[in-house]
């Protein structure tokens, strides 16, 4: 069930605090604050692509789209340890 906006930022403010702390045996905090950067990456995106599926793609809307799908593929390989310089689309 998805949370409610209470609920996430409360369940983001726990796992930021356990981090720091250090209080994190199983990861979940790091997993819960990865997902949550993730998502927000990936709604934007979904956003863009709703616009390009209901108008067409004007210019300035193809160019947010690929600088979004630019960063999700940096955000991937920065997360490989792959060089970030490497030319994606």
């Amino acid at each position: 069930m998805k949370p409610t906006t209470e609920q996430l930022s409360n369940a983001l403010q726990t796992a930021e605090r356990m981090r720091e702390q250090g209080e994190d045996p199983d990861f979940l905090a790091k997993t819960l604050l990865y997902l949550h950067r993730r998502d927000e990456t990936l709604e934007k995106v979904l956003e863009h692509l709703e616009l390009f599926l209901r108008f067409g793609l004007p210019v300035e809307e193809h160019m947010k789209l690929v600088r979004l799908i630019e960063e999700a593929k940096a955000q991937q390989r920065m997360e490989r340890g792959e060089d970030a310089d490497k030319l994606g689309l």
